[in-house]
């Protein structure tokens, strides 16, 4: 967790690290642009970028709320708050050793932790620092019961220092990101449809797998309404676009509908709604632990009729399904899982065929009064899109 309440006056030698995910490593110019692009939105000032052999260095105006923004990001694994020292023996003893009294509480484990890039033209060896620094640690804490551990796993504390060409860096604060592509790394757009929470998480989802999503919001309340535009701000906050380009619709079904019913209605109108659009790939928060196989199948069939290419990132998910949700912080708008599995009614096709007259007659009238829209997305998005309908 980033901790917000660094003295930015105090810490002038401190920088931001981030490291790209496993899958960025073969796209580092495309995630350092993602990264400029995003601190660039949120205003902040970049007086300068390294790139290291496995993270990129930045030096910030506001080093916590650009750490805080940039592990939104997908592409990337981890975003660290270091002390930058010259890649010098003892300087980068003594700012481990300072961390480390910094950050390391009575009665802890820690591990020091040092990483060498290979451009790193240093006449010593990483188990060298970790070895001297530990030593010296020891002694340090002596009064506070802290001790070193016997290897990472066991460890309390971890003080991770990176030894770069030119710098050393050793972090004190590392936060885990969401890992995944790049945003754009497919170089293809995908139509999603935002109704519910699980097709957010769906969108996110393919973003995090390189597409790039052309969004259509849709609702059936202005209750939904807020709520789904509140969904899209989760989705946006990912992404490193200056303008976001939205469809919206509503989807004119009375509050008087069963719920089991509404739910899968909403899903056929929003898929034909979808095949309509001029994006090839069409993104489905189909889940067959959700949805009767049989209505998966028909959605699938329908797709691929008309051209289209269906990606459906939760159709095998169970249990995964809520870790997703927590990850991008949606656990509290999912619903039980329990109660999102369709009732026993709907395993019967021929049911769900009484109302297909009612898909085509919905999904037609909210075409013909789909608004667009484009906004940038800040504190009034909201609001924005709101007044905008």
């Amino acid at each position: 967790m980033i901790i917000r309440n660094l003295n930015k006056n105090h810490h002038l030698d401190h920088v931001l690290l981030v490291f790209p995910s496993v899958f960025s490593a073969n796209s580092k110019n495309m995630i350092m642009s993602s990264i400029i692009k995003k601190l660039e939105l949120e205003n902040m000032l970049v007086t300068k970028t390294i790139c290291e052999e496995s993270c990129f260095v930045f030096k910030v105006n506001d080093i916590v709320e650009a750490a805080c923004s940039i592990k939104e990001l997908f592409g990337i694994d981890r975003v660290a708050i270091a002390k930058q020292v010259p890649n010098i023996f003892s300087d980068v003893i003594s700012a481990i050793i300072t961390t480390g009294k910094q950050i390391i509480l009575p009665k802890q484990k820690y591990f020091i932790k040092v990483q060498i890039s290979k451009e790193a033209k240093v006449n010593y060896v990483g188990r060298d620092i970790a070895f001297v620094s530990s030593g010296d640690l020891i002694e340090q804490l002596a009064s506070t019961g802290a001790h070193p551990a016997r290897n990472e796993s066991e460890a309390d504390k971890i003080i991770l220092s990176y030894i770069g060409k030119d710098y050393g860096y050793t972090c004190f604060q590392i936060d885990k990101a969401h890992g995944g592509m790049p945003f754009g790394y497919q170089n293809m757009k995908v139509a999603c449809s935002i109704h519910n929470v699980l097709s957010a998480i769906s969108c996110l989802m393919a973003i995090k797998s390189g597409f790039v999503p052309e969004l259509l919001i849709l609702y059936t309340s202005y209750d939904e309404l807020t709520e789904n535009v509140k969904l899209f701000g989760h989705i946006a906050n990912r992404m490193p676009l200056k303008r976001h380009n939205l469809r919206i619709a509503q989807i004119d079904l009375s509050d008087d509908v069963d719920q089991d019913l509404k739910f899968i209605l909403k899903e056929s109108i929003s898929t034909k709604i979808l095949v309509q659009l001029p994006e090839k790939g069409v993104v489905l928060p189909l889940s067959a632990m959700i949805y009767p196989s049989w209505f998966i199948e028909l959605i699938m069939y329908k797709i691929t009729l008309a051209k289209k290419t269906p990606w459906m990132p939760l159709m095998l998910l169970t249990d995964e399904i809520r870790q997703a949700a927590k990850v991008f912080g949606l656990e509290e708008k999912l619903m039980s899982i329990d109660n999102l599995i369709i009732s026993t009614v709907f395993k019967k096709k021929d049911y769900y065929r009484k109302h297909l007259r009612k898909v085509d007659v919905l999904s037609k009238k909210a075409m013909k009064n789909m608004k667009t829209i484009s906004l940038k997305v800040g504190p009034n998005y909201l609001h924005d899109i709101i007044d905008a309908i």
